[in-house]
């Protein structure tokens, strides 16, 4: 229970981290442009402190499958905007759900893992 928490706390923080660089106020559209490759990449080193800083026990591979999950997860998810009213809630949950789901599913995963790898060796 202690990782499920840790692992949802760590992707909020990734999710929290994402919203602030895609509010990052730029200048003209090129910027705005630029700012997407950024925010593309800035999950993974995100991550990797999330991870280590919530005391993941495989931190390095949750750190660095968790972005992975969380484009998974973003690709699944319903279109928010479509049943909610207008605003930046679609936006906030868009980026929010699949950090925080992606951050979950990665740690469980790697944990059994590692718990099996044990097991067996």
């Amino acid at each position: 229970m202690r990782l499920i928490l840790r692992s949802a706390l760590a992707g909020a923080a990734v999710a929290f981290a994402l919203l602030l660089l895609l509010h990052w106020p730029t200048r003209d559209s090129d910027s705005g442009l630029k700012l997407l490759p950024a925010f593309a990449l800035a999950s993974f080193p995100l991550s990797l402190v999330a991870a280590w800083l919530a005391r993941l026990s495989p931190w390095p591979l949750v750190g660095m499958l968790a972005p992975f999950a969380m484009l998974a997860v973003a690709f699944l998810q319903p279109d928010y905007g479509s049943w909610m009213p207008d605003g930046n809630l679609p936006l906030y949950l868009f980026v929010a759900v699949p950090a925080t789901t992606g951050f979950v599913v990665t740690a469980l995963i790697c944990a059994w893992l590692m718990r099996e790898a044990k097991a067996t060796g």
